[in-house]
């Protein structure tokens, strides 16, 4: 299993429209889960601490396999969804790693 980490820091500086922006990325990553083949699980974290160095937001999924990460990534609904990240984000982080299995 492949996990898939982003870290998002949003465009908006004002506070209220910041945390629109992040909800609204929320709910279209959220969206992603029950259509994309090979996604195990997905979580969305918004940062409620506001502290300096923070990211926004994070993404947590796990996917099957790196062959599913892949599809996942080229998928039509993942994509529409990066068109979303481009006009709402500033910056974003990714890191992929394999989980162990559980024995």
């Amino acid at each position: 299993m492949i996990r898939h980490v982003v870290m998002f820091t949003l465009r908006a500086e004002q506070e209220a429209q910041r945390r629109a922006d992040a909800a609204e990325l929320e709910r279209a990553l959220l969206a992603l889960e029950p259509v994309v083949p090979g996604v195990r699980a997905m979580q969305v974290g918004i940062d409620d601490s506001a502290a300096p160095g923070h990211r926004d937001m994070v993404l947590i999924s796990d996917h099957d396999s790196p062959e599913a990460l892949a599809e996942y990534q080229r998928h039509p609904e993942h994509l529409r969804v990066l068109e979303l990240v481009a006009a709402l984000a500033a910056e974003k982080s990714v890191v992929d790693f394999a989980l162990d299995p559980v024995e």
